[in-house]
């Protein structure tokens, strides 16, 4: 009876490791599906044009002048790479344009596509390979963590099919790179404190020390929020010290001092630049309507786990009332699930491990609520740190079962949430839309574009400034290369030559339709009108 129930007890760990492998393989197969497919945002746009060096301003002096130029050309000139531009103009459209954006992605992206090419799923991919490094980061930090390596192959299943993470790793932003560096940061750390309070071990301690400095750089010149991460970790440090002032505290401040003053010439550009800042993404009103920010920081935190609409997740499928109550039972039950896994991981871990994880998700959700910057992308370390509290959980309560009933409903409740995860994934693979593609800016695009793209030799106008840029860019990579353009930054520059058969106006500015009716006395149609107007047709009178 004893050998059947330990060859029984071999079999389950035999499949389980099977199961564990499929999950992987799952989530790697999703993050490199139709990399090419998905609408290429205004933010990605954005990312090609760093990548090729020219800036929003050489771009709009050079060919927004009411010149005409074809798609071809324009992709060709300004969203790849360019001989006479190297990575260091990469750094200097950052600088002056976009300074809250620190360089490292953009300067390892600019490599990526002058060794592979700019194709989307070329660009994209840096950030799947990427989103790789997760997996063992995250069981590295569960291992610092827990002792467990079942709770790091939990972690690890968890994250490999989570919609945030497969989402992003398709993405043409540093947002993967960001999640990589905020796991291995916080897994050096606790290796680091764990070497510097035993004898034995203490001489190794100040070469950890070091490699945590190098990753807090390498962190804040990934993105400016890393410096949410360094406070939570000295907050965490301070009080597993007991506010006292010694060499754990002492290792920690060197090592955040370091890494500031190593990124201190981006500080720099950040504080001559800040004016540009302003005007680019416009300063938050701080603690003010913080509590509006509690339903967005919901809905992220249960689409982090079950995401199966374009624009919302769980929190919205659909408008009937059936759907409506079975959408709020899922996210009732997923924030119970969460708050359940926060209060076991405080209850029955010590002070170093459930502090830790408190940290990363307190410091993070207080700071973005605060200043009203609840976004996916920037509750990285939030999201992370849900995931590591949700794995522990579900590692816990299978492991500590009192009965076989209780082990097989956990059970049946991770292959739920698994299950969840991976029909997320599945829905927004096949999906050319979705949430993170800034649908205020793409929404319309691919109709607008089929429409353009059956005119047999059509003109697209538009006018505008720097935002222009992006939704253009964002707009030419769904429209025929010989597709011709007419860009302005001033509705008089706008003069139609003869010759084509369709001419049309993009997302058209109210100065430019009075220049064309008004004093051009061409007559302007509203052809694509799924709310506001996205597409006009311009015919003479």
């Amino acid at each position: 009876m004893k050998t059947k129930s330990i060859e029984n007890g071999r079999v389950h760990r035999i499949w389980l490791k099977v199961l564990i492998v499929v999950i992987l393989a799952t989530g790697i197969i999703f993050r490199f599906t139709n990399l090419d497919r998905k609408v290429y945002s205004f933010d990605e746009s954005i990312t090609s044009l760093r990548i090729s060096g020219y800036t929003w301003t050489e771009m709009v002096q050079q060919d927004f002048q009411g010149r005409i130029i074809s798609v071809e050309d324009l992709q060709q000139k300004y969203q790849q790479i360019n001989p006479e531009k190297s990575w260091l103009d990469t750094v200097k459209g950052l600088a002056t344009e976009e300074p809250q954006i620190p360089p490292l992605y953009f300067i390892l992206a600019r490599f990526w596509v002058q060794l592979f090419g700019p194709q989307v799923a070329t660009v994209r991919s840096l950030s799947a390979w990427i989103s790789l490094l997760v997996f063992p980061s995250i069981y590295w930090l569960c291992w610092e963590l827990f002792r467990s390596p079942s709770a790091g192959w939990m972690a690890v299943t968890i994250t490999a099919v989570s919609p945030f993470h497969v989402l992003y790793a398709q993405e043409a932003r540093p947002y993967m790179m960001f999640a990589v560096l905020v796991l291995l940061s916080n897994a050096i750390l606790l290796r680091a404190i764990a070497l510097q309070n035993f004898a034995a071990t203490s001489k190794w301690s100040k070469a950890v020390w070091f490699i945590y400095a190098i990753a807090l750089t390498l962190g804040l010149y990934s993105s400016l929020l890393f410096f949410l991460v360094i406070f939570a970790h000295g907050i965490y440090v301070i009080i597993t010290e007991n506010f006292r002032f010694r060499q754990t505290l002492i290792a920690y401040l060197l090592a955040s001092v370091v890494a500031t003053i190593i990124f201190s010439p981006w500080i720099f550009v950040l504080v001559y630049n800040s004016p540009k800042i302003a005007a680019t993404v416009g300063l938050p009103h701080l603690f003010r309507s913080s509590i509006s920010s509690l339903k967005p920081l919901i809905i992220i935190t249960c689409r982090n786990f079950i995401d199966t609409h374009w624009a919302g997740g769980i929190i919205k499928l659909g408008s009937s009332n059936t759907t409506d109550l079975i959408r709020l039972i899922v996210a009732a039950l997923l924030l119970f699930a969460i708050a359940h896994s926060i209060y076991l991981l405080c209850r029955s871990t010590p002070r170093r491990v459930w502090l830790f994880v408190l940290t990363a998700i307190a410091i993070t959700a207080i700071v973005l609520i605060a200043v009203r910057g609840i976004a996916d992308r920037y509750l990285v370390p939030y999201i992370l740190a849900i995931q590591l509290a949700v794995a522990y959980l579900f590692t816990v309560k299978i492991a500590a079962a009192t009965n076989r009933q209780q082990q097989k409903l956990w059970q049946l409740a991770l292959i739920a949430l698994i299950s969840s995860e991976i029909v997320s994934c599945a829905v927004s693979s096949q999906s050319q839309l979705w949430w993170n593609k800034y649908p205020s800016s793409t929404k319309y695009n691919p109709a607008v574009a089929a429409i353009v793209n059956q005119a047999k030799k059509p003109l697209v106008i538009s006018h505008g400034g720097n935002n222009l840029t992006g939704k253009i860019l964002s707009f030419s990579y769904l429209l025929k290369p010989e597709v011709q353009l007419l860009l302005a930054v001033k509705p008089e520059q706008v003069k139609i030559p003869e010759g084509f058969s369709d001419v049309f106006l993009y997302r058209s500015t109210e100065l430019l339709q009075f220049e064309l009716e008004k004093v051009q006395k061409y007559k302007i149609t509203p052809i694509y009108k799924p709310g506001d107007v996205w597409l006009w047709r311009v015919e003479k009178q």
